[in-house]
């Protein structure tokens, strides 16, 4: 089943605030180059609201107005009231149930009158009565359907007409829809999505080049693409893009960075430096800046604001987006010699599987079958089911039945779907899984030590829906790196989850 909410802590250390953000002199220096202002957030003007070990480590989502702040860490729906600091309140949490409908991992949030709207990984849309304080299905979109391919990867709110706005990565275009209408803006396909925000007749998009280390922020009125809103500097490592009445905020440089934007035409107003833990910030409607990074709120412009805040519900230990565990990683090798990530999102962690009302926890690899699959780092064998036996069709029926009777894909389902696969564990804790495999070598057997770049098995595609078919359609691995019960990409936005994989497949051929 999918994970249950999380415990609430009484007695959670606190660390001592501190703010330490070393200047950058080369963004200051372009700064000085585009005659921007240039701010270096500190203690002096600065505060820092503390709150205890695990309360939230990193944000990927945060919306602010009238007194309170909403955020998305650890697949959790956090409020804050901004008045007083006190422990964030959990509202919505994996496991968890609207409308008969089980909670998966939302991931984005807006505000939009009156009402916290949240997308989920699997593209259903929630929506949480701020006066009432209850939940409702806003949208479903979890249908069991082997063709489902749409990925929405970002959600926002028009303030003007209260539209949502859905941005997708696999088809190109930004959704806005509204009781009873929708409107589809297509974007350039040479670009992979990474943020929208809306305002007015306006939508500002932010998306990854293609083949590129850059992004490109674009305004769309209408429908139409306004070339004069072009930024004058490279968009290097983007996160999220935040459109106001008088500006548009960008944050890049994996949160180091807050560029302010004119809203017409794009050049840059100001650089911010952040401190090196934000992921997330939110601007309330007065126009004041919030961020979000491990266990703090920083408020810029405020450095009154200075708390430690004990209690609050917590998360348990291990966290697969708990930044100081991802910055220590081992460098792996790409388990197919020659492959590299998969171009579309679709095809990595934390992507929807509308087929089996889920979402996928690894990258999918597609090589021939009968391709060689090797060790990614050096490990021991803890699974190797080389005697897999594909169901039946009156089981797979069942299966179906089973997935769409609980609203999501149970574990021993899940694993029929993965088929012939290998396990590994690896000296650090970390366990990689290599699935749908057409053959498993003799060698490989459970407790066998294994040697990084070992040859441990064939592509293939076994247990996936394809399979049912002659031959070997859809062949691909499908390749996951675990830490505990999670994977590695949870509670991560799909740029970061592509930015983490690229830097762990550093070992040469």
């Amino acid at each position: 089943p999918p994970p249950t909410a999380v415990p609430t802590a009484t007695s959670t250390p606190i660390p001592t605030p501190e703010l330490i953000n070393p200047l950058e002199e080369a963004m200051q220096a372009e700064a000085e180059s585009l005659n921007a202002a240039f701010t270096l957030l500190d203690k002096n003007n600065t505060g820092i609201w503390q709150y205890a070990g695990n309360s939230f480590l990193h944000p990927i989502a945060l919306a602010a107005a009238d007194g309170m702040a909403y955020m998305i860490d650890g697949g959790r729906v956090l409020a804050f009231a901004l008045y007083q600091p006190t422990p964030p309140q959990l509202l919505l949490a994996p496991g968890d149930q609207i409308e008969g409908v089980p909670v998966l991992e939302p991931y984005d949030l807006a505000l939009s009158g009156g009402q916290l709207i949240v997308l989920d990984r699997s593209a259903d849309i929630y929506r949480y009565d701020l006066s009432r304080q209850t939940w409702a299905l806003e949208r479903y979109d979890r249908p069991v359907s082997d063709t489902s391919s749409h990925y929405y990867v970002a959600l926002a709110a028009n303030p003007a007409n209260n539209d949502r706005v859905l941005l997708e990565t696999s088809y190109n275009y930004v959704l806005a829809y509204a009781p009873g209408e929708a409107e589809r803006i297509f974007i350039p396909d040479d670009a992979r999505a990474i943020d929208a925000s809306a305002i007015n007749d306006r939508f500002y998009v932010l998306a990854q080049k293609g083949f590129a280390d850059t992004a490109v922020a674009a305004l769309y009125v209408n429908g139409n693409t306004i070339y004069r809103f072009a930024p004058n500097t490279d968009i290097i490592r983007p996160r999220q893009i935040w459109a106001a009445e008088t500006a548009v905020y960008l944050l890049d440089w994996n949160g180091r960075r807050l560029l302010t934007l004119h809203p017409d035409k794009g050049y840059v107003r100001e650089i911010t430096q952040l401190p090196p833990d934000v992921s997330a910030f939110a601007v309330d409607p007065a126009g004041d800046l919030i961020l979000a990074g491990k266990e703090r709120l920083y408020f810029p412009g405020r450095p009154e604001q200075w708390q430690t805040i004990p209690d609050g519900p917590t998360l348990s230990d291990p966290q697969p987006h708990d930044p100081d565990w991802l910055a220590n990683l081992p460098d792996l090798l790409m388990p197919i010699q020659g492959s590299g990530l998969p171009n579309r999102d679709l095809q990595m962690p934390g992507a929807p599987r509308h087929y089996r009302l889920g979402v996928t926890a690894g990258a999918d690899m597609y090589w021939w079958a009968g391709t060689q699959v090797r060790a990614a780092a050096d490990g021991v064998v803890i699974r190797a089911n080389r005697n897999y036996r594909p169901p039946t069709e009156y089981e797979y029926q069942q299966g179906r039945a089973r997935i769409e009777a609980l609203g999501y894909t149970p574990e021993e389902v899940l694993d029929a779907y993965r088929g012939m696969q290998v396990w590994l564990w690896h000296e650090d804790g970390t366990v990689t899984r290599y699935v749908h495999l057409s053959a498993i070598y003799p060698e490989i057997v459970k407790g066998a030590t294994v040697t990084q770049g070992q040859i441990i098995g064939e592509v293939g595609n076994t247990g996936s829906p394809s399979a049912r078919n002659d031959g070997m359609e859809d062949a691909h691995l499908h390749f996951e790196l675990r830490r505990g019960d999670h994977y590695l990409g949870q509670y991560l936005r799909p740029i970061e989850t592509r930015e983490l994989f690229a830097a762990l497949f550093s070992i040469e051929e």
